[in-house]
């Protein structure tokens, strides 16, 4: 269980910060010429504050990675607070959007298995 926890992490830290810095980089409604209506709000027009959380939830995860890498005493704790803070994330934007993406679906379902693989290992859900 360890290892697949070990993977999920790295997955989900390693692309959600690789996505922050290309949203922020190279805004999407530029590279696949969305409408300008697909996003509602007109914050949504200017990628930096979602790139900036997207790079924030990616980097609790990488963190979170090196502390289960070397197997130190927070290593779980600091795992759930990834898996929280994207399952967070993926929620709030998919409120503002008001539409789930399939990546979302994606990180969603990654996160949720973090935060339950942490529990059990922890030692907090089943005994």
């Amino acid at each position: 269980m360890r290892t697949l926890l070990i993977i999920l992490i790295a997955f989900v830290g390693i692309t959600a910060t690789l996505i922050g810095m290309l949203l922020i980089a190279y805004p999407v409604l530029r590279a696949y010429n969305f409408p300008v209506d697909f996003f509602q709000p007109a914050f949504s027009q200017i990628f930096i504050v979602p790139g900036i959380l997207f790079i924030i939830t990616g980097s609790i995860n990488l963190v979170a990675l090196a502390n289960t890498m070397k197997r130190r005493r927070t290593q779980y704790s600091w795992s759930i607070m990834g898996g929280m803070a994207m399952i967070a994330w993926v929620v709030i934007h998919s409120v503002v959007l008001q539409a789930i993406p399939w990546l979302y679906h994606t990180y969603l379902i990654c996160s949720l298995l973090i935060v339950l693989l942490s529990w059990q290992l922890k030692g907090k859900w089943a005994v």
